[in-house]
């Protein structure tokens, strides 16, 4: 009977132990609850500043794109930014702009560098300010910008890069702007032509200062100003609307389409183009833009890819239709088709119905000579309802 009973608690120690072992691996399951991913950081599609060196005085463009943030910053001094945008700066000194994106998973930032270059104490500056022509005169006007008196110089004139003139400069003290002419030369050029059966007329002049050399100067490279002169290139959107290629999410739209339209809405009112995208959450709509020309007399439309001139630049003012009213806003875009028919969008731009129109520009400089087709874009957000955008004078024009 005793050794029974030592049986028994041998038992018993045996279990305690194996117990007490894997008391340490016990898991807790709570009804009711369930795990959630963390938030995904801020993403920073792009952040960059064009061009990234200038001398004192010169501008620089910023511009950026972010998606997933709840707060963007831009330092030193621009502070608190929308989710996509552009802004022309001049900074004094050489700086480093640094964005950062924030939401409840934490930060991302990303830099961009501007170099400037300070000029030179001491040292004169000629720069051409203006070159204009008064009946066959060539007139231009020539300054001193630097901080020393510039000593006499030589100016050229140039018609497409081909010398045709020259003008001796004297004396010019620092500080001082004189206007002169080319008085060796006599413009007899055909105008540009006012009739739209005729062929235009363009011609690419420029005058430079200090031609040889002569002057060491505190910047060397800002003594020529080129111009158009001439009919200078223009498109204008509202005009080109009606055949336009309109799309939005809900597959190609009739011009025009009536702001009723729950598939989404073109049309022009007042001499100003709305366009409302598809009322789904995060709608949107597109319309796509070529040159329009009549082959021959009596031919319908055809359409063709439109040639980037030089200096051409997109501008535009937009806003919401008045009195619309809209809970979260919209993104505005103006992109092109590159040679692989992909869109390809500027910097998008954030506006809301706050009664305000934003000036929304792009710099088309780097697709100089090339031929595409032009895009105007309107991105919904969750609450698509009155979300109705008015484009005011949305142009390219040649600089």
């Amino acid at each position: 009977m005793m050794n029974h009973k030592w049986y028994l608690a041998l038992i018993a120690i045996w279990l305690a132990v194996l117990i007490g072992s894997n008391a340490g691996c016990v898991t807790v399951v709570r009804e009711g609850t369930t795990a959630t991913p963390e938030e995904a950081l801020p993403t920073i599609n792009s952040f960059a500043a064009s061009p990234t060196n200038i001398s004192q005085g010169q501008h620089t463009t910023l511009s950026w794109e972010v998606s997933g943030a709840d707060t963007i910053t831009i330092q030193p001094e621009i502070g608190t930014v929308g989710a996509g945008g552009s802004l022309q700066l001049s900074p004094n000194a050489s700086v480093t702009y640094t964005l950062t994106a924030a939401n409840q998973s934490g930060s991302a930032t990303a830099s961009a560098t501007v170099t400037v270059t300070t000029t030179v104490a001491g040292k004169p500056d000629l720069v051409i300010t203006d070159i204009w022509l008064t009946g066959s005169a060539v007139n231009y006007k020539i300054a001193n910008i630097g901080t020393a008196d510039a000593r006499p110089s030589q100016s050229y004139f140039y018609l497409d890069n081909i010398k045709q003139a020259s003008d001796w400069v004297d004396s010019l003290p620092a500080g001082e702007e004189i206007t002169t002419s080319f008085s060796n030369f006599n413009w007899n050029l055909p105008a540009a032509s006012a009739g739209p059966a005729q062929v235009s007329a363009k011609f690419n002049v420029k005058a430079c200062a200090d031609v040889g050399n002569d002057i060491e100067e505190s910047v060397e490279d800002n003594n020529c100003l080129s111009k158009t002169w001439g009919d200078t290139f223009t498109y204008d959107f509202v005009i080109n609307a009606h055949m336009a290629e309109w799309r939005s999410d809900a597959g190609k739209l009739t011009w025009p389409t009536g702001y009723s339209n729950k598939k989404g809405a073109a049309y022009t009112l007042n001499d100003r183009l709305a366009t409302c995208p598809e009322q789904v959450s995060n709608g949107w709509i597109q319309g796509r833009f070529a040159e329009y020309y009549t082959p021959y007399f009596g031919a319908p439309i055809s359409s063709r890819e439109i040639e980037v001139p030089p200096n051409a630049r997109f501008t535009a003012r937009v806003g919401f239709n008045e009195g619309d009213v809209s809970t979260d806003g919209v993104r505005v875009a103006f992109g092109y088709v590159d040679a692989a028919g992909s869109v390809v969008l500027f910097p998008k731009m954030d506006i809301y119905s706050d009664g305000t129109l934003r000036t929304y520009e792009a710099d088309l400089s780097d697709l100089a000579g090339k031929k595409t087709e032009f895009v105007l874009r309107v991105e919904a957000r969750d609450s698509p309802v009155g979300d109705c955008v008015r484009w005011v004078e949305p142009r390219i024009t040649q600089e």
